[in-house]
């Protein structure tokens, strides 16, 4: 018995959840769950081409046509605004992992008057380096009040001394608090940084992950950092798919490991087994 005018053919059929890991070049093909960008509202993966057509005749009809070239591209809704994010959209790549400073905070001991340049803390450890810029602040009733941002100079014992141009703001009580800035520098991308990129899903009739993998790509717009009161933010994320360049995937180059895979699959490939009919 035929089956009806427009009838499944296979059990390819996607919804769900998807993971987006972006790591080193270096790690392409081996990024795991510690280089996934977090919560994602969606992933798309587009190949556009442009296709030129060959008219002849009188009067012209299509004899022929050419695809002339193919883009590749992802674009991911961002949930979280991480500093590994952030800076991803700055177009500064990605840092690793073991590069990734912890959180560092503390609490003051003793009061200090705005436009003083000492605060006397419970702990300065990891945030006891010259030039490293440090949040002071206070809470009332649970709101975020007095907030002194300011450059270390130096620090000893319990006591850190702050750099003379970026004195206390506010007055500070016992009890406020202090965490290491970890900044995210804007303005200071000086080349293109590139980074490998993996999207992740589970095939609903199967339960096996399928995905895509990229070797080589790159930020495609910039950084977007939104807020509101009435539902979580969320920004675009668009990456620009490169093919690597042969000295890449040779001798000593980034993607050496992947030497017998780039030339058949140049930008990247889909994985994801058979076009089940069952």
């Amino acid at each position: 018995m035929a089956n009806k005018l427009g009838s499944p053919r296979t059990t390819k059929f996607s919804i769900g959840t998807a993971e987006m890991r972006i790591g080193p070049v270096a790690a392409a093909l081996k990024l795991k769950q510690e280089h996934s960008i977090g919560l994602i509202d969606n992933a798309t993966v587009e190949v556009s081409q442009e296709s030129v057509d060959l008219l002849g005749g009188f009067p012209k009809v299509l004899v022929d046509t050419a695809v002339v070239s193919q883009e590749s591209s992802i674009t991911a809704t961002l949930r979280e605004y991480s500093r590994r994010n952030l800076q991803v959209m700055l177009g500064e790549g990605v840092v690793p992992s073991a590069s990734e400073p912890l959180d560092v905070s503390t609490t003051t001991t003793a009061t200090a008057n705005a436009g003083e340049s000492t605060i006397t803390v419970s702990s300065i450890t990891g945030m006891d380096t010259a030039g490293d810029l440090i949040v002071i602040f206070g809470k009332t009733d649970s709101t975020v009040a007095n907030v002194s941002i300011c450059r270390v100079l130096s620090a000893a014992t319990l006591t850190i001394t702050l750099d003379s141009n970026t004195p206390l703001l506010h007055n500070v009580a016992v009890g406020d608090f202090v965490y290491l800035a970890n900044q995210v520098a804007i303005g200071a991308i000086l080349q293109t940084n590139y980074f490998a990129c993996q999207i992740l899903q589970l095939e609903r009739a199967t339960g096996r992950p399928i995905g895509f993998d990229f070797w080589k790509g790159s930020i495609g717009g910039g950084m977007t950092f939104a807020t509101n009161a009435e539902d979580f933010a969320s920004t675009e994320l668009n990456v620009k798919l490169l093919q690597p360049a042969a000295t890449e995937y040779g001798a000593g180059g980034d993607l050496e490991d992947l030497a017998n895979i780039i030339p058949d699959h140049p930008t990247g490939m889909y994985f994801g087994g058979g076009d089940s009919t069952t």
